[in-house]
């Protein structure tokens, strides 16, 4: 009896420590300067509003170089979650090669 309790007990605490992990999202962007810092603050405050999802921004470059560095992690199967692109970069994106993007 006390064997099969140990084991719902301990089943129900992996159960509760899987439900409590939070969703972790990359998102890559091209604000430098002021507006990066802005971005950062906007990340900030979410993540310390909630704890199911924690949102972490990288600055890239400017958008030339995000639009870049995003085709070459998309190819190499290590694409951010979340990107930031200028219209007539998300033509180039939705085009490009690669392995299927990763759904969270």
């Amino acid at each position: 009896m006390l064997r099969r309790a140990l084991l719902a007990a301990t089943g129900a605490a992996m159960l509760s420590s899987a439900a409590s992990a939070q969703t972790e999202i990359t998102f890559w962007h091209a604000m430098g300067g002021q507006l990066g810092e802005t971005v950062n603050e906007i990340a900030t405050r979410f993540n310390s509003s909630q704890s199911d999802y924690i949102i972490t921004p990288v600055y890239k470059g400017g958008y030339e170089d995000t639009l870049t560095a995003t085709i070459a992690a998309f190819r190499a199967g290590e694409q951010p979650n979340i990107v930031q692109v200028f219209d007539a970069g998300a033509a180039t994106i939705i085009g490009a090669e690669g392995p299927l993007p990763r759904r969270i």
